[in-house]
C-alpha cells in the first residue's frame, strides 16, 4: 500500500499566505500528479479594496475604480507568479483560476464547476476568538462542502 492520495481532480484554494503555499506544496507531494488534475484557486475578496471606493467625496469615481482594478491585477500577477514557481519546482501542471467574491462561496461554487473530487486548503491557525469574530474560510468550506475537504496545517 502506498501513501498516495487518489483523486481525479483537486481544487487547491490559496490566499497568498505562507500557510496556503505550504498546503499546496504538501498536497503536490501526496498525489500522483500524472493522474490528478490540480486547479489552484485564488479569490480576491471585494472587501479588501472597498475603502478605495468609499473614500469621502470620491465614491464611484473613475480614478478610484481604475486604482482598485490596478491593485487587483497586481495582486493576481503576484499570486500567479508564485503558483508558477511552485509548479516548476514540483514539475507539475497546475491550472490557475482567480475569482472575485466571498472566498467561502467561491471555493464551493468553483469546486462544483470543475467537478473536483477533493478541496484542499491551508489552515491559517486562527485562535477560537478570531474564528468566532472573523469566521474561517476553511471551517466554512469543510462543513458546507458536498465533497471531501482536506485541511493541511
Amino acid at each position: 500500500m502506498n501513501n498516495e492520495i487518489m483523486c481525479t481532480s483537486a481544487l487547491v484554494a490559496i490566499d497568498g499566505s505562507a500557510q496556503s503555499d505550504y498546503a499546496l506544496t504538501q498536497f503536490l507531494k501526496m498525489i500522483n500528479t500524472e493522474k490528478t488534475k490540480v486547479t489552484v484557486l485564488y479569490v480576491v475578496a471585494p472587501s479588501r479594496y472597498i475603502i478605495i471606493e468609499e473614500a469621502p467625496g470620491y465614491s464611484g469615481t473613475q480614478a478610484f475604480r481604475e486604482m482598485r482594478e490596478r491593485l487587483v491585477k497586481q495582486e493576481e500577477e503576484t499570486i500567479r507568479q508564485r503558483v508558477q514557481t511552485l509548479s516548476d519546482e514540483e514539475d507539475v501542471q497546475i491550472e490557475m483560476m482567480v475569482r472575485i467574491g466571498d472566498p467561502r462561496n467561491v471555493v464551493l461554487s468553483v469546486a462544483e464547476e470543475i467537478n473536483a473530487s477533493l478541496i484542499v486548503m491551508g489552515s491559517t491557525g486562527k485562535g477560537l476568538g478570531e474564528r468566532l469574530l472573523l469566521g474561517s474560510v476553511s471551517t466554512y468550506v469543510s462543513t458546507h462542502s458536498q465533497i471531501s475537504t482536506m485541511i493541511i496545517r
